[in-house]
């Protein structure tokens, strides 16, 4: 165990010094007139797209925090819960019922694993087996676990809209679980425990609410994701106010999230982005309390990690063309609803993906020429293109970066376990891009010819063909 976890903090470690000594290597060979303004502004674009993003994040959510005021009732809540409540205060009135409720597939080993981890709930647990054909069913049931299933594999989304019409109808509120998370509780990663969430939720009238995903460690590559995880939470969903996004894991108004499953193209790519697009564009409110965290294993190796990475961005595309009428009447609802569905969503991550590429390029260009010069070899042609110039910028500029979203987003407990990493976090990004790149081909050749490019792990064709493996968000 100690000799994996210096293996996970001396591989970031190495891999940073030497990075570092070719950046002051190659530096000192630079000649400044083989550098092109354009293409240094191009090579860096997504180094400035994302420090614009973070600021402009950075600044709503200082804006919510300052109306909201810094109390601990709305520490990490992308809303203001007591201004959000009738007369601006909680009123003492009994948690109506709850349900916590989860799709499971053949989950063979892992099924322990999941007994034990909501042990706990069990009273509140309502389990269907989306067409099982190991054992989960039949033990889940001698185990004395609520849990149905028809024979039929539906996916999740069909799978839970049946378990919907199967609780009992004095439930009004349902948490949504995948079968590969843990709550966390008080002092174990959140800082108010489940009930008094929800408790909350109910409360404020909102159609769901999203808590914070957290990362197990697990290695090197699990340390990347819990940084993403810490941005894409504690910056992204939480700017958002009340029309934020929901996740794998979410608490739902049961009416809101049966009525938005009747209207869902019950694809199993970006389902909780989908079930968020319905609810938003009939007016709803969801919003982010960061206060509730869970946590889940990320993929572990680079294969399940892409596959992963091919259907979030599939989904992506596909939802959002499909969805396109109501991503737009959500736009409206306020200018930063406008930015970030129809900008950063629409425009940064969709339209200006191919110019992404040629970005990625440049640099990889830009690394190359840079060990070019490091060690003589004089293989590739001294001109504007394969300058290090624009590497060593990014570089630094990324880094600059990180390290202010590492001391204003992550939490102080989990900056040591994801600081090795954030002089990287520039390659993780560009390597992003392959998975982005093969996601939105997946659509568009589904489209085109009704076959994939890949073929990743969230539509394996039948309940027969394979285990099927969901990302946590």
């Amino acid at each position: 165990m100690r000799a994996q976890r210096a293996w996970a903090l001396l591989a970031p470690a190495a891999v940073c010094a030497l990075l570092t000594i070719w950046i002051v290597l190659a530096a000192a060979n630079v000649q400044t007139a083989s550098l092109s303004l354009g293409i240094y502004a191009l090579a860096n674009l997504i180094v400035y797209t994302d420090a614009l993003d973070l600021m402009l994040r950075l600044h709503v959510r200082r804006r919510h925090t300052a109306t909201a005021g810094a109390s601990a009732e709305n520490r990490n809540v992308s809303i203001d819960l007591l201004g959000s409540l009738p007369g601006g205060s909680r009123r003492l009135v009994p948690l109506r019922p709850y349900a916590i409720i989860a799709s499971v597939f053949n989950l063979g080993d892992r099924l322990d694993e999941f007994i034990e981890a909501f042990a706990a709930y069990r009273d509140r647990v309502w389990v269907i087996s989306d067409g099982s054909t190991d054992d989960t069913l039949i033990r889940l049931q001698q185990a004395g676990w609520r849990c149905f299933d028809d024979g039929i594999n539906r996916r999740k989304p069909g799978a839970l809209r049946l378990l919907l019409e199967r609780l009992p109808p004095h439930i009004e509120t349902v948490m949504v679980i995948d079968p590969d998370i843990q709550i966390r509780g008080v002092g174990g990663g959140s800082s108010a425990g489940l009930e008094r969430v929800i408790g909350d939720f109910q409360q404020s009238g909102a159609a769901a609410v999203c808590p914070r995903v957290l990362i197990e460690p697990d290695g090197f590559l699990a340390r990347f994701q819990a940084y993403e995880y810490a941005l894409a939470f504690r910056v992204g969903r939480e700017s958002l106010a009340d029309y934020s996004i929901t996740s794998g894991v979410s608490i739902y108004r049961r009416d809101a999230l049966r009525r938005a499953l009747y209207q869902h193209s019950l694809s199993v790519y970006a389902e909780d982005l989908e079930n968020a697009i319905i609810l938003l564009s009939q007016g709803e409110r969801i919003y982010y309390d960061g206060r509730l965290a869970v946590s889940t294993e990320g993929p572990g190796t680079i294969r399940r990690w892409f596959s992963q990475r091919v259907g979030w961005y599939h989904g992506l595309l596909k939802v959002y063309t499909e969805r396109l009428g109501a991503i737009w009447h959500i736009s409206k609802r306020t200018p930063f609803a406008a930015y970030h569905f129809i900008v950063y969503v629409g425009g940064l991550s969709l339209v200006l993906h191919l110019v992404k590429i040629l970005s990625a390029l440049l640099l990889l260009l830009s690394l190359i020429g840079g060990f070019d010069v490091l060690f003589l070899a004089h293989l590739l042609p001294r001109n504007t293109l394969t300058s290090p110039t624009y590497f060593i910028g990014a570089v630094g500029s990324y880094l600059a970066l990180g390290v202010i979203a590492l001391f204003t987003v992550v939490p102080k407990s989990e900056r040591a376990y994801v600081a090795p990493i954030v002089p990287l976090y520039l390659l993780y990004a560009l390597v992003h891009l392959l998975p982005m790149t093969v996601g939105f081909g997946n659509f568009i050749a589904l489209q085109l010819w009704g076959r994939r490019l890949y073929q990743d792990h969230y539509e394996p064709g039948t309940a027969t063909t394979g285990v099927w493996v969901r990302g946590p968000v």
